[in-house]
């Protein structure tokens, strides 16, 4: 293989390090893993004769610019006690010196940071020179947040855990580069936040042996640019290509335009607002969508679409994105299929019809996600997430007390784009920073076992299935660096918390919470901050090690709640496989337990 690699296979290497960083230390994670709601299965590639594709722009037209943007940058990670290390090449601690003197220039006078020498600070034992890389989607609108990984850069540098990295710029990614070349380029986008180290210890070998100086920022990387996709026609053609303009801009939108011709053989394509967060979804559509859309051509294409159904190798993925294409004019054409006795067809016509907001779907929906026999159940509980009727959140609601895991966690992941009752969230700033998230607590209403879900992607969070979860005494815990004791001796009723929670300083006060996973959880992680007379908030530990408590915790039995750790699969990871002429039409993931 040549040294210089691919941009993909560049992209590859980083986002399987992005999604496999933090448990792979640790012999008996996966009994605490659990796949997470896959990604929506990518439509299979269709014969080049089938005729639901026939007349479409994707039969015309290739994506092109639709690999991850690699980015890269250098930076600072504060709040590492005497773990950190001053040691980086020159060009890295010129680069560094200069963007740091203008960053704290601009800060206002009460910002702690406000006048500090980068210098000293660089210097410092408390702090660590990173690298920090980070990947954007195609199709990514500005402002988009994405996760990035931290790899300390220096060898003195002994462990990132319980650090903040203060703002870094993030610019394309030269695997050549060298010397000044690695901090060059256009900024495409900034990283700053909380750094998430592994929280698993291996009981049977030294704490050493768990790679803390690397970690991850969860949602703390954002675009500054858009990242726009280029459709590129196949014959190249001026009056073509104002046509597809039309075409798309007419479905999606003309302000902002979601196309623009810029050439004969191109057009440059702007993900629309509402399909922000999916830009995925909306490239999907534009593919699909019918050169024609007069009623007449519509009309006739809806009775094409009807006349596959039932046919080998028909491809239902293919027709409920068609059939999307062309807008609520499909609606009355979908209804009689909802019932319909094959599941693949009665899923994609109502999948179609819900995102069409066709309100008849809904209850189709939520009784295939109901259904424990359904093979498209998990993408059904997506779909009621993600279609924004305020009726789906009543649907989900149930599922939160299935005997499922994964349907519980995926009811969860998307009820929490509805206000429900069910689901109390409350917010922990970081000790350091208070501008800083450190994770959020959801305490979720359920019946079923208790349950506790880490997120190790996006944005971190607790959930807490189970509203008064107990933690079993008589107790003790320790970790080793003294920073958390929770003592709770036989016959009491509550639970004593205290530690470090600075170099040097103690807690001046043990706190007393209730013997409840989430107050517990409450008084480790509030930021030690006078509440009283002597009495502190909490002991601020960090969202790494709060989850490495409860996974000792729970793995003891302390608490009778099993631990289930994100995980994320190889298509998020590494993205769809390529397309095969022979691709079968896809069918919902399996389940697969989290533990033995």
């Amino acid at each position: 293989m040549s040294a210089r690699r691919t941009p993909r296979l560049a992209a590859a290497v980083l986002l399987l390090s992005l999604g496999l960083c933090g448990c792979n230390d640790d012999p008996n994670a996966w009994r605490r893993r659990l796949r997470p709601l896959p990604p929506e299965p990518k439509p299979p590639a269709a014969a080049k004769d089938d005729p639901v594709l026939a007349g479409t722009i994707g039969k015309r037209a290739l994506l092109g610019s639709a690999e991850p943007l690699v980015l890269r940058g250098y930076g600072l990670v504060v709040g590492l006690g005497e773990n950190g290390g001053s040691d980086c090449p020159t060009a890295i601690r010129e680069y560094l010196l200069e963007y740091l003197q203008k960053e704290f220039a601009s800060r206002e006078r009460q910002d702690p940071l406000a006048g500090i020498s980068p210098g000293k600070l660089i210097d410092s034992l408390d702090t660590a020179v990173v690298v920090v890389y980070g990947s954007v989607p195609a199709g990514a609108p500005r402002g988009t947040l994405f996760d990035a990984r931290v790899e300390a850069l220096g060898n003195q540098t002994r462990s990132l855990e319980g650090g903040v990295l203060l703002p870094t710029e993030l610019k394309l990614f030269e695997a050549d580069a060298s010397g000044r070349g690695l901090v060059a380029g256009r900024t495409l986008a900034r990283a700053r936040g909380v750094v998430f180290t592994n929280p698993f210890r291996n009981p049977d070998q030294p704490a050493a042996t768990r790679n803390v100086r690397v970690g991850l920022l969860l949602g703390g990387a954002r675009t500054l640019e858009e990242r726009t996709l280029r459709l590129m026609l196949v014959e190249p053609s001026y009056s073509l290509a104002r046509q597809m303009e039309r075409r798309i801009n007419e479905r999606f939108g003309q302000d902002p335009p979601a196309a623009e011709a810029m050439s004969q053989g191109y057009l440059t394509l702007h993900t629309p607002p509402a399909y922000a967060a999916r830009p995925a979804r909306f490239v999907e559509l534009v593919t699909h969508l019918y050169e024609e859309s007069t009623p007449t051509y519509y009309e006739r294409k809806l009775r094409d679409l009807a006349e596959q159904i039932g046919k080998p190798g028909a491809s239902y993925a293919h027709m409920s994105l068609a059939w999307e294409g062309m807008g609520r004019v499909a609606i009355p054409s979908l209804q009689p299929l909802y019932q319909h006795d094959d599941p693949g067809v009665s899923f994609h016509a109502a999948r179609a019809g819900l995102r069409l907001a066709d309100i008849t779907a809904l209850p189709v929906m939520a009784n295939i996600a109901a259904s424990a026999s359904h093979p498209f159940r998990l993408l059904a509980v997506r779909e009621l997430g993600q279609c924004g009727l305020p009726q789906a959140a009543a649907r989900l609601a149930p599922l939160l007390d299935s005997s499922d895991q994964e349907i519980r966690i995926a009811a969860y992941e998307e009820m929490l784009n509805y206000a429900h009752p069910r689901i109390r969230s409350r917010r922990f700033v970081h000790r350091l920073d208070p501008t800083q998230t450190n994770f959020m607590l959801d305490v979720v209403s359920s019946t079923g076992r208790p349950l506790i879900y880490i997120r190790r992607t996006r944005e971190p969070r607790i959930a807490v299935f189970g509203e008064r979860v107990p933690v079993s005494r008589p107790m003790f815990y320790s970790r080793p660096d003294e920073r958390a004791y929770i003592n709770a001796p036989a016959r009491t009723d509550s639970l004593t918390v205290f530690g470090v929670t600075q170099p040097g300083r103690r807690v001046s006060d043990k706190l007393t919470v209730n013997p409840t996973v989430d107050e517990l959880i409450a008084a480790l992680a509030a930021p030690p901050l006078p509440v009283g007379e002597g009495r502190l908030s909490g002991i601020g530990l960090d969202y790494a090690m709060v989850i490495e408590v409860l996974d000792t915790l729970c793995r003891e039995t302390t608490v009778p709640a099993r631990l289930v750790m994100e995980q994320p699969t190889l298509t998020e990871v590494l993205g769809p496989a390529p397309e095969r002429p022979e691709a079968d039409e896809p069918t919902a993931p399996t389940s697969r337990p989290a533990g033995p």
